[in-house]
């Protein structure tokens, strides 16, 4: 189908079809036990002759402005011209999905640990992307509760808030502890405040939470609603007011489902239902902090006078890959209007958030958006620059345990390199 993007200035269901992204990425709980996949290394981006000496690693200087393609849009800033541009995005229909193996059973397989990086600063200045891509610039096209949840704590402002993580080997199975542990010392180390889980499975509690609060990190715990309905996701609630004891310190916010009405795992009306129920368990075993859901803009929009009232803040997983429009270099004016635009949708809430995004660093074109090493960089440093203080990043590392997916792209996330 044909969506057309408009501009933040429009009115709020005149952009409803703007936020999707486009993408049932695959899974975080549907694991494939196929076997390990080995990553390609990453690819080296091409010398471009522009009459003078340049290296691809030195970001510094003013971008380089492309020469704009006949009938598209000019950027000056943040701005946009009042016209419109008809993208098609993908079909939800396209993507596939595997089966769940009984979560917390796993036993775990021996992974190498991640090493540990040095953080790399971010450039004063996004690069232009190269000459060759010919890439073109995207155009951008509804409570309180009674007692308001204690958002002090959350990120407001700074360029890496949130990692997202995983506890999964590539062959789908649970990391070691020891595994774990250098995971998330490496992440804490690159400057992040906070991780993001999505789950409790492979003693996610225990074992990542637990180390990450060790090592000074916040947490977004997570409640995950599968293909199996929310009944199956009911004793994750138990498990994470097990773990607490009381003890809600560093845990940023709980968020229930991930993209489950997008994934059709259950209705907007039962997912409103469930997190009522979460809400009320965690504040009768003393956590006073927010509880969410996250889908995409385009869902939320959807179904916002279900979803806003249950909802603490305004959550939503932006990804600008999955739209074709968007290029690397534009991903964070992108993901910065998205938030704009959830903010409408669900207005008065105590913060606005991205809880998943990135840009792959391989596999096939999607329209303006280009997965590879380069891209990727640039994308993550637009989007630090724009709404870094507001996302949470994915991934770590690449996921090879998830289907490849559309444009062959959703095993190839992992950014944790670049910071």
């Amino acid at each position: 189908m044909k969506i057309v993007i408009y501009f933040a200035a429009t009115a709020l269901f005149g952009f409803a079809a703007a936020g999707v992204h486009q993408h049932a990425h695959e899974i975080l709980h549907q694991k494939r036990h196929e076997g390990v996949l080995e990553r390609n290394a990453k690819e080296a981006p091409e010398n471009v002759s522009c009459g003078c000496t340049t290296s691809w690693t030195t970001y510094y200087g003013e971008p380089t402005l492309i020469q704009p393609v006949e009938n598209t849009t000019t950027l000056h800033s943040t701005s946009y011209m009042t016209e419109s541009l008809t993208i098609t995005p993908t079909s939800a229909a396209a993507y596939t999905t595997s089966s769940v193996p009984p979560l917390a059973t796993e036993e775990p397989t021996k992974a190498p640990v991640q090493a540990s990086h040095q953080p790399l600063p971010p450039p004063p200045k996004i690069p232009a992307p190269p000459a060759e891509h010919n890439i073109k610039p995207a155009k951008q096209s509804a409570k309180k509760p009674s007692s308001p949840p204690d958002t002090q704590h959350l990120a407001a402002a700074g360029s890496q808030w949130c990692m997202t993580y995983s506890p999964y080997t590539s062959a789908g199975g649970c990391k070691p502890s020891n595994s774990i542990e250098a995971d998330i010392v490496s992440i804490a180390r690159k400057g992040f405040s906070s991780v993001r889980l999505y789950s409790t499975d492979c003693s996610g509690l225990p074992t990542v939470a637990s180390v990450a609060r060790s090592h000074g990190l916040n947490l977004v715990l997570g409640v995950y609603v599968s293909e199996s309905g929310i009944a199956a996701a009911r004793p994750q609630i138990k498990d994470i007011i097990i773990w607490a004891d009381g003890n809600w310190q560093g845990i940023e916010m709980v968020v229930v489902g991930n993209e489950a009405i997008f994934n059709h795992f259950c209705t907007a009306g039962e997912l409103a239902s469930f997190i009522q129920e979460a809400k009320s368990a965690f504040s009768a075993a003393g956590y006073t902090g927010p509880v969410t859901t996250t889908e995409t803009v385009e869902t939320l929009t959807e179904n916002a006078g279900v979803l806003c009232s249950v909802m603490d803040i305004a959550a939503a997983n932006i990804h600008p890959f999955f739209n074709d429009g968007v290029s690397a270099n534009m991903a964070g004016n992108f993901v910065a209007d998205q938030l704009e635009l959830l903010a409408k949708v669900c207005p008065g809430k105590e913060g606005v958030y991205n809880l998943e995004t990135g840009w792959p660093n391989k596999g096939s074109p999607n329209g303006a958006a280009v997965p590879g090493s380069w891209e990727q960089e640039v994308a993550i440093r637009s989007i630090q620059e724009h709404a870094g203080g507001k996302s949470a990043f994915f991934s770590f590392v690449d996921d090879a345990w998830k289907d490849e997916g559309e444009f062959g792209v959703e095993r190839n996330f992992g950014c944790g390199q670049l910071f």
